[in-house]
């Protein structure tokens, strides 16, 4: 069972996901592939979706080849529950989605769920979450997250 960590250094929590591989295992296996040396990530929130924030790494210096969108279980924003993990891919890495309560926007959201949030990680989710709120709409100043694989 693999797992990975997302890192917010800024406030100095660490969370856990276990990949679900058997629900989307083409997804799960490129998001472990391009963890293969940790990512950093610049997180934003958005205004309308709900308890939702997104994370996007830098874009690469040359053209990538980026595919067709993956993601076998398709889902709307607010049909994805608490502790979940969304990864799509786009520009080269993709970005990571994490959802720390409910959302309700009916729009169908780019990849797919690929892991689940630890159940004793949710508080801490939910702290990252409003945090992270709190510095893009009310601070403007830029929260990071590193994601890994989990050792």
């Amino acid at each position: 069972m693999k797992k990975i960590q997302l890192e917010f250094p800024t406030i100095d929590t660490t969370l856990t996901a276990t990949l679900l591989e058997k629900e989307e295992p083409e997804l799960t296996e490129l998001l472990w592939k391009n963890l293969a040396k940790p990512v950093k990530l610049f997180c934003r929130h958005p205004v309308s979706t709900g308890q939702e924030f997104s994370a996007a790494a830098r874009p690469p210096r040359h053209p990538v080849k980026t595919g067709t969108a993956l993601g076998r279980n398709k889902r709307m924003f607010c049909e994805i529950p608490p502790g979940s993990v969304n990864y799509s891919v786009h520009g080269g890495y993709g970005g990571i989605s994490l959802y720390y309560g409910p959302c309700t926007e009916p729009i169908t959201v780019s990849g797919a769920v690929v892991a689940k949030i630890q159940p004793e990680d949710m508080p801490n989710l939910i702290k990252v979450g409003e945090t992270v709120w709190n510095h893009y709409y009310l601070l403007h100043t830029p929260i990071k997250m590193t994601a890994r694989r989990h050792p």
